[in-house]
């Protein structure tokens, strides 16, 4: 970001010579003037200054004896320069920029997360019905209210956020966790109970590994989405992730939007029948900590099942709560 902007402001590459170029630097530093990228050679230097900062380097170079010139200038200002006397031009893109700032005042879209139990349709209608949708503007919506809302119309949501991200509004929703405990151990004065555990582990192991991960930026403009990249491979993973700007806590709808793709190669392995029990009987051990953590084990009884392709362990136990 700090290098987008440094573009969008404008900056020179210029070269110093012919004076005492450590006095020169360190005047720069004292009134202020960021010099980077300073490279030296015999009779001087070159290093990159900010436009505004440049004119105020004459008077310096002069007073140590010095010559500055410019090598290069990059930047938006140098490239609308031609374009300075076309009035169309300027009053065109300034009345661009304030049609997207106010379209970008409207919900254009709205995504919800987080819905497994819940129909995410369901939702989407019960948002719609409380003018939450697409072309409502931000400011005719509570987002807070809107959560309240939601928490008290569904018992299965537990909670529920809502994020803006430039024109598209994010509804993250955390549903309430279920009660899976079996109705044998809801029944009154019981204390002992039967449990029965089977895990399966194959012979034939299939290893995946992470050969490459690349990383492919979107530079974000408010729904404008302006690929930083010639070509894109898609990947066998593919994670997104936003990072917008931000002035004095307030998101601007500017940022980069960054698409990592993961490359993946297996291999596979064949285990011995050594291996594939201890297998069976890792997996075992992991099932008994998951399902029985709340009770004390009486008594237990495995029988192991060794075939061609696979081992398979059944485990039953007498167990009691604790």
């Amino acid at each position: 970001m700090i290098s987008f902007f440094r573009w969008l402001f404008g900056y020179v590459k210029f070269s110093f010579s012919k004076g005492f170029r450590e006095g020169f630097l360190n005047d720069c530093f004292s009134e202020g003037i960021e010099i980077r990228n300073v490279e030296l050679y015999d009779n001087g230097f070159t290093a990159y200054c900010n436009v505004k900062k440049y004119k105020s380097l004459h008077r310096i170079a002069l007073a140590h004896g010095g010559i500055i010139k410019v090598q290069q200038k990059k930047g938006l200002p140098f490239i609308l320069l031609p374009l300075k006397n076309r009035l169309g031009f300027f009053s065109g893109m300034i009345a661009f920029i304030m049609i997207i700032s106010f379209l970008s005042s409207f919900i254009w879209e709205v995504e919800i997360t987080g819905c497994s139990r819940l129909s995410q349709s369901v939702i989407e209608t019960y948002l719609e019905n409380n003018n939450f949708k697409s072309g409502t503007m931000w400011s005719s919506v509570d987002r807070d209210d809107m959560c309240w809302q939601l928490m008290s119309a569904f018992d299965d949501i537990a909670w529920v956020h809502i994020n803006k991200f430039g024109a598209k509004a994010r509804v993250e929703i955390n549903e309430t966790t279920q009660n899976t405990e079996a109705d044998e151990d809801k029944l009154k004065g019981i204390d002992i109970f039967r449990r029965e555990i089977q895990t399966v582990a194959y012979r034939e192991q299939k290893n995946i590994s992470i050969k490459d991960s690349k990383n492919f930026n979107k530079l974000v403009f408010f729904s404008a989405k302006i690929p930083l990249y010639f070509n894109k491979t898609s990947g066998d993973i593919s994670e997104l992730s936003e990072k917008y700007l931000k002035i004095k806590d307030v998101t601007l709808p500017i940022g980069i939007e960054t698409s990592t793709e993961k490359y993946l190669i297996s291999s596979s392995q064949t285990l011995s029948d050594d291996e594939v029990k201890a297998l069976a009987r890792k997996k075992l051990t992991y099932a008994e900590r998951e399902e029985l953590e709340d009770f004390e084990i009486i008594n237990k009884n495995e029988e192991i099942q060794l075939d061609d392709d696979k081992c398979v362990i059944s485990a039953s136990y007498i167990v009691r709560r604790k």
